[in-house]
């Protein structure tokens, strides 16, 4: 059984998706319907920059969730792909979504605009921060958070993914990342490393996000998933349409359980995994934990000729 995974924001670059666009037109269908979506040339932003603008949230998620559906619609249209089980990290969640026929690409693409607007509204640029701790010391990292929110004045932070066994993400305002971090290099608990966002996602300070995004979402039909989507906050399986936008809601604030979601999609018979992304962070992240396992991964030419003929 084949786990489809999308992944998150922090994958964006300058030139992301560029040779497959060059090369195969139901790319370039998809990126253009992803500008008129969005009435504005996101293709430009992601293939010319400027860097510091693509960084920002508002175009970094749809720009990954263009690129993510571009190469799963160019895999769909060139070989025998198909999928078990689908899960995506935080705005990935919205390309599974479409991946299981239960979001529009065009609602999607809207939606994880305005979502990353209203993100970034709620924490302006340089307030908030994010840090990845390789660490398998879940319990301490949690703990250094409620303490260091509880003692420092701006200090509020909290572990907003759970990546992988042996890393977390923690998110907050930025004086509480960096004692964190900090404290957490301190006492040896991992190697810390500041993260390229632009506004603390998965924490409480995001909690203004959800009222917002809720009234977008009201206005987007979804349909029960087509295969079974795993949500990120409590790894429950998505087979109704009633209760999706209710899961989108909850991630905006809640931690992103990510090892659970893996865990769930191997409880549910999974033994082949494979990422569609600008990069693939969440296969190598797989890689480093299940070193035998059978994990590919599509995010550029070269990894399209190399994964096409394994279909």
């Amino acid at each position: 059984m084949r786990f489809l995974m999308f992944t998150g924001q922090g994958s964006q670059f300058v030139g992301m998706g560029r040779d497959l666009y060059e090369s195969f037109d139901v790319v370039k269908k998809t990126f253009n319907r992803a500008n008129d979506a969005l009435g504005f040339d996101l293709k430009s932003l992601m293939f010319d920059g400027p860097e510091d603008k693509l960084t920002l949230t508002a175009f970094a998620q749809p720009a990954i969730l263009t690129v993510s559906l571009a190469i799963y619609d160019l895999i769909k249209s060139e070989t025998d792909f198909d999928f078990d089980v689908a899960a995506g990290h935080s705005l990935g969640e919205y390309s599974a979504l479409v991946a299981a026929d239960a979001l529009d690409f065009e609602d999607a693409v809207y939606a994880v605009h305005k979502r990353g607007e209203f993100m970034q509204q709620a924490v302006p640029e340089g307030v908030g921060a994010m840090a990845a701790i390789i660490t398998d010391k879940h319990d301490e990292v949690e703990k250094l958070c409620i303490g260091v929110s509880k003692n420092f004045e701006n200090g509020y932070c909290q572990i907003a993914n759970y990546n992988a066994n042996n890393q977390v993400i923690v998110s907050g305002y930025r004086e509480g990342v960096e004692k964190v971090s900090q404290l957490a290099s301190e006492r040896g608990l991992g190697k810390v490393i500041p993260l390229n966002v632009s506004a603390p996602f998965h924490c409480a300070l995001m909690e203004p996000v959800k009222e917002k995004m809720e009234r977008v979402l009201d206005k987007i039909a979804f349909r029960k998933p087509s295969k079974p989507v795993i949500e990120n906050t409590k790894s429950d399986v998505i087979d109704d349409s009633s209760n999706i936008k209710d899961y989108l809601i909850n991630q905006i604030t809640d931690p992103v359980r990510w090892t659970d979601n893996v865990n769930k999609a191997i409880e549910l018979g999974c033994d082949e995994f494979v990422e569609f992304g600008p990069k693939n962070v969440l296969s190598s992240m797989l890689k480093r934990q299940m070193r035998k396992a059978n994990i590919n991964y599509v995010v550029d030419l070269k990894s399209y000729n190399s994964y096409k003929d394994r279909v």
